[in-house]
């Protein structure tokens, strides 16, 4: 996925997107394949979940679009653990 840099979305909010995808992905059928059009979805899910339906939201899920991890065939539970993984990398 190539995407812009991030805007300003302090790392905190970041690790909490990064957490609240694999939360949703690990906790909702783990061990069905993950798509790349799910976790795009998700991302804007996730985002309007912590923020509504603002400005606010749209810059998070942009922030978050460019930490994906790629989709290359992983279980939903297995891309959930490389969110986390990436969450960790997340500069405070």
């Amino acid at each position: 996925m190539d995407h812009p840099m991030p805007s300003a979305t302090p790392g905190k909010t970041l690790r909490a997107l990064l957490g609240g995808l694999a939360d949703r992905l690990d906790t909702i059928r783990p061990t069905a394949a993950v798509t790349e059009r799910l976790v795009l979805a998700q991302a804007l899910v996730i985002a309007e979940q912590l923020h509504g339906s603002t400005e606010a939201a749209e810059d998070a899920e942009r922030d978050l679009l460019t930490l994906l991890p790629a989709v290359t065939g992983q279980t939903r539970g297995q891309y959930a653990k490389e969110l986390r993984d990436a969450a960790r990398g997340v500069a405070q």
